[in-house]
């Protein structure tokens, strides 16, 4: 993949992480919307100025993000990636889910540092992972999952319910 393609996704990946939404990114780095959009998908050339502002609203060095760039899809997150990552941005008293390790349902970090789990993600993992049907998954993570968060500390994940209509 190009630096441009690999950039977007950079982008995308520390945009999630950090629980900021597009519209939220591009209106702190001053960026149009639809152009960041555009970004993210690797549609766009962007210039040092943009990805300047990019990098510090996302909180790190251009040197980091384009570093960042280079490695999209080299290293998938791995729980030693994740900690690695919560540990140099100062967050290493972070409560990660391990067992199982949920990684594909984290949509988050929230300002404090605790991460945020989406409960549909959660169930969709087990169901990929382990071959659990939905209620067995849904089952699973009641009682072993969130049943257990509250004695995992301050620094507790976070888990997301989507609102049913």
């Amino acid at each position: 993949m190009s630096l441009q393609i690999n950039l977007g996704i950079a982008i995308l990946q520390l945009r999630k992480l950090q629980g900021l939404s597009q519209e939220r990114l591009a209106l702190e780095a001053d960026i149009d919307r639809r152009y960041m959009s555009d970004v993210e998908n690797g549609k766009r050339n962007i210039s040092l100025d943009i990805i300047e502002r990019i990098a510090s609203r996302l909180g790190i060095d251009v040197s980091e993000l384009l570093r960042y760039a280079e490695n999209v899809g080299k290293d998938a997150l791995t729980i030693d990636s994740l900690k690695e990552w919560l540990c140099e941005n100062d967050h290493e008293d972070t409560v990660v889910l391990e067992s199982p390790d949920y990684l594909s349902a984290i949509v988050g970090i929230s300002e404090e540092g605790r991460l945020i789990y989406s409960y549909d993600k959660m169930v969709e993992h087990l169901m990929t992972a382990e071959n659990m049907d939905a209620e067995e998954a849904m089952e699973f993570i009641d009682y072993n999952t969130i049943r257990a968060l509250p004695y995992a500390g301050e620094m507790t994940p976070i888990v997301l319910y989507d609102i049913e209509n």
